[in-house]
């Protein structure tokens, strides 16, 4: 039996703010037990083998004090495992800072765009970036996630830009928007692929602007991973943990699914943190691959794949925005404009 590479702590419902495209399902206000989240943790303790912990949510910081036991019973077990948590950052305060700091709990961000962009997707852009600079003050690392919409695809150099201002900004990635929860009832935010194309190329020339003047590189997850499967140093293999069916999400009242994307999803259920299904995890979402038009994509060999939670609830459509932002990566990459 595969070990549990990633958990997911799904803390609490309740959240500050009310993101359009949010994929979790409404639900009232709800936060984990302490028994239920030292179930799930030792779950993945069991096997002895290094692991992550993802503290989310709805908001994870409004779950102050469980974050900080969780951080507690995993530093006292020894145990080789990372935490972070992911958080939209308008509760940052000294507090927050201390758990990171007392724990070794990263930070993941949740940042659409800069400023005005981000009030338009997120609201709170003010306290968003107030938490970001206290984070930085503190010399706390942050890796921002920036969920794609026809709002933002324009103005992703401008948000390379505006997260290079921030040295404790290492890295940023994109998610493709998720057809669920109620993203579902939003379908008119999902950008196309040509969309996705340009604003990848524009971000592309900003990074490497970027990369000559800062002192510190900001790394962005997709370029890293196009530039490996250009390298050929494999072929292709499973997106993530969730693929090896070790990945679990936990929600506060203990159901348990492959991912956190899952939750909330009856028919992704898996039985709960005091009694797994195991097979059903296992097989859940194996051999899902991104199945993209290849023809003559460089990446055809060693594509770095999709979600397979956004495959399953997006029938076809992120495959197309994936792609195009591999394509335009694999291409300046090939054509020397980006190192």
């Amino acid at each position: 039996m595969n070990p549990l590479r990633y958990l997911v702590l799904w803390v609490t419902t309740a959240c500050n703010a009310h993101c359009a495209y949010c994929y979790r399902n409404d639900e009232p206000p709800r936060v984990m037990s302490e028994e239920i989240a030292r179930a799930a943790l030792d779950l993945a303790l069991g096997s002895g083998a290094r692991f992550h912990v993802q503290i989310a949510g709805g908001e994870p910081s409004l779950a102050l004090d469980l974050v900080r036991q969780i951080g507690a019973w995993l530093r006292e077990s020894g145990a080789a495992a990372t935490i972070a948590m992911q958080t939209n950052g308008t509760l940052v305060d000294a507090e927050v800072i201390d758990a990171c700091r007392r724990y070794a709990i990263e930070i993941g961000m949740s940042i659409d765009g800069p400023p005005k962009v981000h009030e338009r997707l997120r609201g709170k852009a003010s306290a968003t970036f107030r938490g970001l600079a206290l984070l930085a003050e503190a010399k706390i690392p942050v890796r921002v996630t920036t969920v794609l919409t026809k709002e933002n695809t324009g103005h992703l150099s401008q948000l390379a830009l505006t997260l290079a201002a921030f040295e404790n900004v290492t890295g940023f990635g994109m998610d493709v928007l998720v057809n669920k929860g109620r993203a579902l009832l939003n379908g008119s935010l999902s950008p196309d692929e040509d969309q996705v194309f340009a604003g990848t190329k524009a971000l592309l020339e900003t990074m490497e602007g970027i990369r000559r003047i800062r002192n510190v590189p900001l790394r962005w997850r997709e370029l890293d991973a196009v530039r490996e499967a250009l390298s050929g140093a494999h072929g292709p293999r499973p997106f993530c943990h969730a693929c090896r069916g070790e990945s679990l999400a936990v929600h506060p009242d203990g159901t348990a699914y492959p991912c956190a994307q899952n939750v909330g999803d009856p028919a992704a259920a898996v039985g709960s943190v005091f009694s797994v299904d195991w097979n059903r995890l296992r097989g859940f979402y194996k051999n899902v691959r991104l199945r993209g038009l290849c023809g003559d994509c460089p990446l055809s060999a060693s594509c770095p794949g999709d979600c397979p939670s956004r495959l399953r609830y997006n029938a076809g459509r992120s495959d197309k925005i994936l792609c195009a932002i591999y394509r335009a990566i694999a291409a300046a990459l090939m054509e020397g404009k980006v190192r």
